[in-house]
């Protein structure tokens, strides 16, 4: 007999799954050839006896089930999130990156994923770095204040705080710990997210070597913290908690209605605009709709990204909160 198992929304589809009753797994090995021809005859009538009832009551019905409403609205939202994503990386100037991420159905976009220049984004894989360490107790900080020094890293994106924020994670050493920094997000399952350089305030360190991540890894970065998952539970909390100071508003938050939480870092380079976000989205009726959303971009000009940026994050919100 087959059993309803499961209801799953995955990438805009509605997906049924189905168990079947075994059969009894008793029957002695002393059982005749005539016994089990018998037993087969009565299941093939008995399944045929069902398919023609099936049918007959099909046939007879006035109306067909309609799917779950809350499972079609949810693939409903998703689907028009993928329709404003889709026309912004199309149609807007440069090279656009775009993941969003429902937090409640864990429905996906994820358009031209790929490895782009982190810019401050790479201070995501600084943070989890320096509370990885302090999980593990293997963080020298020569009596620095490392609370004051993350706070500044991420709510004002300060280069000299992050830089020193490496040289403790190498113990002094900088390639040590940019290396560190590398190998921690690898750990945690970010590979496209690589610390190469120290940061400096004239965007570049001359050299022309990048910091790179990608917009999937900061999505699925910004999912894991709000799980609680990232280093324990605490450590989540405090890294979430500096996100929500960030003072840099411009893109993606100046998307959402006022009032709405939103926790975010952002990254600037000459061409690049990013931006990587927790939004707990309402609806009109006060629902609960928690999404995450990053953009990164290249060959941008900034002032034009920056509003285009705005622009697709208030159609994500209203998409997702419809």
């Amino acid at each position: 007999m087959a059993l309803l198992v499961a209801l799953a929304l995955g990438a805009g589809c509605l997906y049924v799954l189905y168990a079947h009753d075994s059969a009894d797994q008793n029957q002695s090995p002393a059982s005749s050839a005539a016994d089990t021809r018998e037993s087969a005859e009565r299941h093939t009538q008995s399944d045929q006896n069902a398919a023609e009832g099936s049918r007959s009551d099909t046939l007879d019905r006035d109306v067909v089930p309609s799917p779950n409403a809350t499972l079609q609205k949810a693939s409903n939202r998703i689907h028009a999130v993928q329709s404003a994503v889709d026309t912004a990386v199309q149609n807007n100037g440069g090279t656009w990156s775009v993941y969003v991420e429902d937090l409640a159905t864990g429905a996906i976009v994820n358009v031209n994923n790929q490895p782009m220049a982190a810019a401050s984004e790479i201070k995501l894989y600084v943070m989890l770095a320096v509370q990885d360490g302090i999980e593990q107790g293997t963080l020298n900080t020569n009596g620095q204040d490392i609370d004051m020094l993350m706070n500044q890293m991420i709510t004002v994106s300060s280069n000299s705080a992050t830089n020193q924020l490496v040289l403790m994670l190498g113990d002094g050493d900088m390639a040590t710990g940019m290396q560190r920094v590398t190998q921690t997000a690898a750990r945690y399952g970010f590979r496209d997210s690589r610390q190469l350089r120290a940061l400096a305030d004239t965007g570049t360190d001359g050299t022309g070597t990048e910091n790179w991540t990608s917009a999937a890894d900061c999505g699925r970065f910004l999912k894991e913290l709000y799980q609680g998952k990232l280093v324990s539970e605490q450590a989540s909390r405090s890294m979430l908690d500096l996100l929500l100071g960030q003072t840099r508003r411009s893109k993606i938050p100046a998307g959402v209605p006022n009032g709405i939480q939103v926790a975010n870092k952002t990254g600037e380079l000459p061409g690049v605009e990013n931006d990587a976000a927790i939004i707990w989205g309402k609806d009109a009726g006060g629902g609960d709709h928690d999404y995450v959303m990053v953009v990164m971009t290249s060959g941008v000009v900034s002032s034009v990204a920056q509003q285009q940026i705005a622009t697709l994050s208030a159609q994500v919100y209203e998409s997702m909160t419809s």
